[in-house]
């Protein structure tokens, strides 16, 4: 008889590229970056020497599994790998891909009024398994307050206790890269949109100042479309004033790139953050695809 606890805890990667010859004895002087969601786990691992990405896994997580199975699984990915094994990493960096998340400016951040910011902005309140974290965004003035799962959070504590750990909310690696892409492509004024199963982020910065981050869920991709001119009437941006660039799950064939391709002029597929490195082997991985999990490097802790 086949062993059920086993299948229900086995997990294997859906992408992993990396350079081989990546010896854990240099892990005290590079950075494991993380980007963790309700869809998917993804790990990265950057030379702090020279800023070059070396490694990338990417695991899709089974949604008809209970809270606690996915725990399960994911603990055994840590523990079970030569490299996520690893305590002594120089640093850790978590992106967290939660629903509740909100932005406040930084002169108004009050630490005591985390919970009632995020109450504000969804509606209702973090669950009793939720803990509420925050960090500061100095580039944009402002503060990122969002929810993790508390036992997770406390595992991963424990797990690198003795790495220089920080936790951010995957809204700000997008808007890190969305800041940085100004002087990559000259432009005064950029969308960007980050493409997720059934819902898109979306940022709009001009001048390298942040103007608005979002999330909205969709159905229909001509709904998704719709949201997207809305915001620019809304923020007085015609079409063909600014550059649009697509992240995350789509590409040149999709549906919902060949709506947007037909009211937006300036659309065009993202790539990786050109301020990283890249060894041969991620350097093929299609960049705008991880593009959030290459930016949480970025983000100053």
């Amino acid at each position: 008889m086949a062993n059920t606890e086993n299948q229900v805890i086995e997990i294997i990667p859906t992408l992993l590229v990396g350079d081989q010859t990546f010896d854990p004895a240099n892990i005290p002087s590079s950075t494991l970056c993380i980007e963790i969601g309700d869809q998917q786990i993804r790990f990265c691992i950057v030379k702090e020497e020279n800023m070059e990405c070396v490694w990338l896994e990417d695991y899709s997580l089974d949604q008809t599994l209970t809270q606690e199975e996915l725990f399960e699984k994911v603990k055994r990915v840590f523990t079970g790998h030569l490299l996520w094994s690893s305590s002594a990493w120089k640093s850790v960096r978590i992106s967290v891909n939660s629903g509740l998340f909100s932005l406040v400016p930084s002169l108004l951040f009050d630490e005591q009024n985390t919970t009632s910011y995020l109450s504000f902005s969804a509606g209702n309140a973090p669950s009793r398994q939720d803990i509420v974290l925050h960090h500061e965004l100095p580039l944009v003035h402002a503060h990122t307050v969002f929810s993790m799962r508390q036992s997770w959070h406390e595992w991963i504590l424990n797990h690198f206790k003795s790495s220089h750990l920080s936790f951010y909310h995957f809204t700000s690696p997008l808007v890190i890269g969305a800041l940085v892409s100004h002087l990559e492509h000259q432009e005064i004024r950029i969308v960007s949109l980050y493409f997720e199963k059934d819902q898109f982020t979306l940022t709009v910065t001009e001048s390298q100042q942040l103007i608005l981050c979002n999330r909205f869920r969709f159905k229909e991709v001509h709904e998704m479309a719709y949201i997207v001119l809305f915001t620019l009437g809304q923020l007085g941006y015609e079409p063909e004033e600014v550059k649009v660039l697509c992240y995350g799950e789509i590409s040149a064939t999709a549906d919902a790139y060949q709506e947007l391709s037909h009211f937006l002029p300036g659309l065009q597929i993202g790539g990786r953050p050109t301020t990283l490195k890249y060894n041969s082997q991620c350097a093929e991985v299609p960049g705008h695809r991880y593009f959030g999990l290459f930016n949480t490097y970025l983000v100053s802790s």
